[in-house]
């Protein structure tokens, strides 16, 4: 049926769980069948049947599985009408940022979460363990609950300046300040650089959460579209010349949602535009890491003069461990200090030592190598299936977690999205992602969520009847 890791920190019972509950969601182990008996899994996955026993009550307990008497458990016939209740009684999933964004952060295993932007739970726990925690606490290493300094955590910052280094990002620890993740980053940085009114450039499509933080601070967003090569140069010329920003937030490699990264050239000549017209650039480079290649960034060009590179282990280590940072010069590094005193007091002691030793132990390089090549062989897999299904792709691969397709205009996608619903699917519209409100006929997809079966039937389904 399946197999567990004896190798694995995650306990056995988790892993029975979490391999059914695949099985079910992937279509695999459909309502109504029977699963093995207690001694019979045990005897198959090697396991007690103590174990087998805690997993089942779980499963129970989730609505995933049922007892039927002297008869043995059962995948539920009503698999669908919890996670559709909780999906209805919602306002529009995914009709706006907002909603989407709790959606993601919700990691349901009874939903296909196709529009997410998190990897799996079982790939995330590839990066840390309990055992990290235990080393933290009994080691002599900094102790994870006493007061974090404001400017973050020194041990960190020093690896952070280390591994920016390898990038040819020359940035100290004095030039580093760590926040709670790149959206604190983004906020604290919005807070210091803008007013009310500004224009501020923001790549088409791109990030939505960033988009409506931007919003809250009323400034005036001014789309500059973002194609395989990078930011379009022309536009971002123009819309230079007309508006005057005082920033342009981009993304260099890795772009969510279209997987793209800018080339050399286009970094060059985005910096001599900034330095023409005075405006900072703020660098995401949340997904950097799993770029494959020689990667240029605008940090590496610039020495920080014009970039504000911002940075996050987010993504990669887990959802909980909200820690990202700033490298910029010493005077808005400063500012930032001050302003993060002021907004949080300080980081988290316990959650900066977790990613210093998961720097400092070898974990995170070796599963930053291993989540990029299991991305690229997931990425061209999904690509096809979703492709078979009537999804169209641009013709770059693009790299990373995410897939940008588009939908034949014989489909309208908020129609696609809401019949999504029924069958436990959360998809993310293309609109979203759009400072300008278009993309309407596209969506993006999360490589490791959208090679489903019932999420491919679906969508095969749905666009031959449209």
């Amino acid at each position: 049926m399946f197999e567990l890791s004896r190798d694995s920190h995650q306990p056995l019972v988790d892993q029975i769980c979490e391999r059914v509950t695949q099985l079910v969601r992937d279509g695999q182990l459909p309502a109504g069948a029977r699963l093995p008996s207690i001694r019979k899994l045990a005897r198959q996955v090697g396991a007690s049947p103590f174990t087998v026993v805690d997993a089942y009550d779980r499963l129970v307990a989730r609505g995933l599985i049922e007892p039927h008497a002297g008869r043995g458990f059962f995948v539920t016939q009503r698999l669908l009408s919890a996670p559709l209740a909780a999906i209805e009684a919602l306002p529009e999933l995914g009709s706006d940022a907002l909603e989407l964004a709790r959606q993601c952060l919700q990691q349901r295993g009874d939903v296909i979460a196709a529009g997410s932007g998190f990897l799996p739970e079982s790939w995330l726990l590839e990066a840390g363990s309990a055992g990290v925690l235990t080393r933290l606490v009994r080691g002599r290493r900094t102790r994870p609950w006493l007061p974090c300094p404001a400017e973050g955590l020194g041990e960190l910052r020093e690896q952070i300046a280390a591994r920016l280094l390898q990038h040819g990002i020359a940035a100290p620890a004095a030039n580093i300040v760590t926040t709670y993740g790149a959206s604190h980053a983004f906020d604290l940085l919005a807070r210091i650089l803008l007013s009310p009114g500004d224009a501020v450039l923001v790549e088409d499509p791109g990030y939505f959460v960033l988009f409506e933080q931007l919003r809250a601070h009323h400034v005036r967003l001014i789309p500059v579209p973002r194609h395989a090569d990078g930011p379009d140069l022309a536009a971002l010329e123009a819309a230079a010349r007309a508006h005057r920003p005082r920033a342009f937030f981009m993304q260099t490699l890795v772009h969510n949602p279209t997987g793209s990264s800018a080339d050399p050239a286009h970094c060059h000549r985005i910096l001599s535009l900034a330095e023409q017209f005075g405006f900072a650039l703020v660098e995401d480079d949340v997904y950097g890491d799993l770029y494959a290649g020689s990667a240029v960034r605008l940090a590496q060009i610039d020495a920080l003069r014009h970039v504000i590179y911002v940075g996050s282990y987010t993504k990669l280590i887990g959802p909980a461990l909200r820690v990202g940072f700033i490298a910029a010069d010493a005077a808005l590094i400063a500012q930032l200090v001050q302003r993060k005193v002021l907004s949080v007091l300080s980081g988290s002691t316990l959650l900066e030592s977790y990613v210093s030793e998961v720097l400092d132990t070898g974990r995170y390089r070796r599963h930053v190598e291993h989540t990029r090549a299991r991305l690229a062989r997931l990425r061209r897999d999904t690509r096809a299936a979703l492709a078979s299904a009537g999804i169209e792709f641009e013709p770059a691969p693009g790299q990373g977690i995410f897939l940008w397709g588009r939908v034949p205009e014989s489909a309208p996608v908020d129609e696609l999205v809401r019949r999504a619903r029924a069958h436990s699917i959360l998809l993310a519209r293309g609109s979203l992602f759009s400072a300008a409100q278009g993309c309407r006929q596209w969506l993006r997809f999360n490589v490791a969520h959208s090679n489903s079966p019932p999420l491919v039937q679906f969508l095969r389904e749905s666009l031959r009847a449209a």
